[in-house]
């Protein structure tokens, strides 16, 4: 077998460090103040990286030894990516089940088992293509999926090149450029193919799609053709790597400025900041471009050497900074970064470093241990002492922190908004009387109460009862897969009382329990679909994809309205069914075709608003927080929804309008929960106990548009 002998090129590459210290900070920005906005292809750059990187090892060895060793390839892996990966993991259970609600710490342990097992991009694609998952607490360890995409490639490639390189051997005398062709050929198909399907995927499943290694293998392959092509790269001109590395450094940071975040991704807008990494990764290849300090400098080169441990810290610090410091407003950033750097530091230095560079594994010369522990011992106390100053700085902090002030809920100034033209007056009505002295009260606490449901058992099953428990949310949880089912069994309240419709989505859903209290003679007929809106239009998911069965249920709903002539209809959507909608029917047409077509059937029909958007409680409570953590401003998105709706009912004269705002907020301030019961499930849905106690209150603004 021959192959060719080549001097051995230096393995640490000054450029390609600085491209891993932009990486990290352009996703740190971005997840820790969303600035730039599409910093989140730092996490891109690194994919291009490490494709490049190991590719090259793998290539290298098989020059030198005729022969890749997979056990020396993934022991050389496990002892650089595993032991920091699991300390992160541990440090972030821990502090879960200190700090958050049981149901959040639960569910981030199991997000710590997903990551384990590098099963982490397919945990948070599952989750994530579950709408009413979307605005669940965010985990601290979602940035691990980037880290799970690159072990199942490298699970699969080298496994895969040594299979071909081994059966070629066999037929033919195998040198460094027939291998190189070998790899390149399989790398550049997978490559195509991988792109292929992230062109459809990102289209049809886009949040599949973002965490889908199948959609993503390109972009590793993009870095693993450089590598095969290197010997063809060495001959670059010395001016041209120059001009080349700076073509890609702009590249990089146009495609985090200028890529909206509504792109289609990961294909095809990935593919500027990929190729553009590509460019000056190539540059680089045989000798580093002169004069591209911005990436060769010692600062960026030391970012870059522990851009690994600081990518694995600076998630779980963004989110138990913001839990432990709810009210430090922007000296959080500050604390955020300052300890993000030293966690990553000491690290780096305590465990990562060390232990990537142990004998380890390996089949050490005698001595080599001792030379070990006297080259590394220092740097392992320096880490230590440094990790463990961070954290106590970090929870010695907590104390200092001033604690905040009540709300000063004696103006009762609302949001600057268009009111409904027979806005009835609270003072006529003890029950919106009563609750608007509950959210004012919850609004001046500084402590929490005792919550119902409590703060335990709160979750995902605090939504209202006919949707977690009945599967009247048509294709949602135990609704089941046929929509028209649920028109069937969804009936509530005594059989032959007076006919009342519920239509709409999820928010329509909510507010049954209200209805229920307001009217417990009434025969409620719930005709609801998870993501369907009760306006006439076609629209899409909200995670992009198509939505095939909402016109079929708006055409059922219709039938059975005509059917029923209900006394009265209540019919409310959710606020971004609007930037759903896909077809040619705009959302104020949807609106008033369904209007008209209800108010037909009708004796009357009332159109309730969603409730304005507030925290997710799972998201905000901490062990360290207090009540005005959780309490949120009625949002610009409410408001001009609410206006829209407003104008629609006014113009059209077919229904009516209830102000029910004043349900959840005073003064343009909406607390977490009324008298110790929580509001919102969620970001936007009522718990089956708030909805309830709210019935009362409901039935009196209804009452008073008569």
């Amino acid at each position: 077998m021959q192959r060719s002998r080549r001097q051995k090129t230096k393995t640490i590459r000054r450029d390609v460090q600085g491209l891993r210290a932009l990486a990290v900070l352009l996703v740190f920005a971005n997840h820790m103040v969303g600035w730039p906005a599409g910093g989140f292809a730092g996490v891109d750059v690194f994919f291009v990286i490490s494709g490049f990187l190991i590719t090259g090892l793998l290539l290298r060895e098989y020059d030198r030894t005729g022969h890749i060793s997979a056990r020396k390839f993934y022991l050389g892996r496990l002892k650089r990516i595993v032991p920091s990966a699991t300390l992160v993991l541990l440090f972030v259970i821990a502090f879960s089940w200190a700090l958050f609600t049981k149901n959040r710490a639960v569910a981030v342990t199991w997000d710590a088992l997903w990551a384990l097992l590098f099963g982490a991009n397919w945990n948070f694609a599952a989750a994530g293509t579950d709408y009413f998952q979307a605005d669940s607490a965010v985990s601290p360890l979602q940035h691990y999926w980037s880290l799970s995409v690159e072990e199942q490639f490298y699970f699969v490639w080298p496994w895969l090149l040594l299979g071909l390189l081994v059966i070629f051997a066999r037929f033919m005398p195998m040198n460094d450029r027939l291998a190189r062709t070998i790899a390149g050929s399989t790398i550049g198909l997978i490559s195509i193919a991988s792109f292929a399907w992230a062109f459809y995927d990102a289209a049809a499943n886009p949040t599949v799609a973002y965490f889908s290694t199948f959609t993503r293998a390109w972009e590793l392959g993009v870095g693993a053709l450089i590598a095969v092509a290197s010997p063809l790269l060495v001959n670059i001109p010395r001016v041209l790597r120059t001009v080349l590395a700076y073509i890609g450094l702009v590249g990089i940071i146009a495609s985090c400025i200028l890529i909206p975040t509504t792109a289609a991704w990961p294909a095809p807008w990935a593919l500027l900041p990929v190729l553009a990494t590509g460019v000056v990764i190539a540059s680089g290849v045989g000798e580093e471009a002169r004069f591209i300090q911005p990436l060769t400098n010692p600062v960026s080169v030391y970012i870059g050497d522990i851009s690994y441990s600081l990518y694995l810290w600076h998630f779980p610090a963004i989110i138990f900074g913001h839990a432990l410091y709810p009210d430090a407003g922007s000296l959080a950033y500050f604390g955020i970064l300052a300890a993000g750097f030293a966690l990553a530091t000491a690290q780096y230095y305590a465990l990562e470093r060390p232990l990537w560079k142990s004998p380890l594994g390996t089949n050490a010369r005698p001595g080599a241990w001792k030379t070990w522990r006297s080259e590394q011992a220092h740097t392992i106390q320096y880490g230590l002492v440094g990790g463990l100053a961070a954290l106590s700085v970090a929870v010695v902090g907590v104390a200092f922190v001033p604690s905040p002030q009540p709300v000063d809920t004696s103006i009762s100034a609302a949001p600057e908004t268009p009111e409904p033209s027979a806005s009835p007056s609270a003072v006529a009505m003890p029950a919106v009387a009563e609750i608007d002295a509950a959210l004012r009260t919850s609004l001046s606490l500084t402590t929490w109460p005792e919550l119902t449901p409590s703060i335990d058992d709160f979750g995902p099953d605090s939504w209202v009862d006919a949707w977690v428990k009945d599967g009247c949310l048509a294709l949602h949880g135990k609704a089941g897969t046929d929509p028209l089912g649920t028109l069937d069994r969804c009936v509530y309240g005594p059989k032959g009382g007076t006919p009342i419709a519920l239509v709409g989505d999820s928010i329509a859903i909510s507010y049954l329990p209200a209805i229920q209290v307001a009217y417990p003679k009434a025969e409620i007929h719930v005709m609801t679909m998870a993501e369907c809106p009760f306006a006439t239009v076609t629209v899409k998911k909200r995670d992009g994809s198509a939505f095939s069965a909402c016109d079929p249920f708006h055409a059922a709903v219709a039938d059975r309205l005509a059917k029923l002539k209900p006394e009265l209809t209540i019919m409310s959507q959710a606020v971004n069914s609007e930037a759903r909608v896909s077809g040619s029917t705009t959302m104020r047409e949807g609106m008033d075709a369904a209007l008209k077509a209800t108010a037909d059937v009708s004796g009357r029909v009332i159109v309730l608003p969603p409730p304005p958007p507030g925290k997710n409680l799972a998201d905000c409570y901490s062990a360290t927080s207090g009540p005005a953590a959780c309490a949120a401003d009625v949002s610009a998105e409410h408001i001009k929804t609410r206006s829209s709706l407003i104008e629609d009912v006014e113009r059209t004269k077919l229904a009516e309008l209830v102000d029910t705002d004043q349900l959840f907020c005073v003064s343009g301030r909406c607390p977490a929960m009324a008298d110790g019961v929580v509001i919102r499930a969620d970001v936007t849905h009522l718990t089956q106990d708030y909805a309830a106690k709210i019935g009362p209150a409901l039935g009196e603004l209804i009452d008073a548009l008569k």
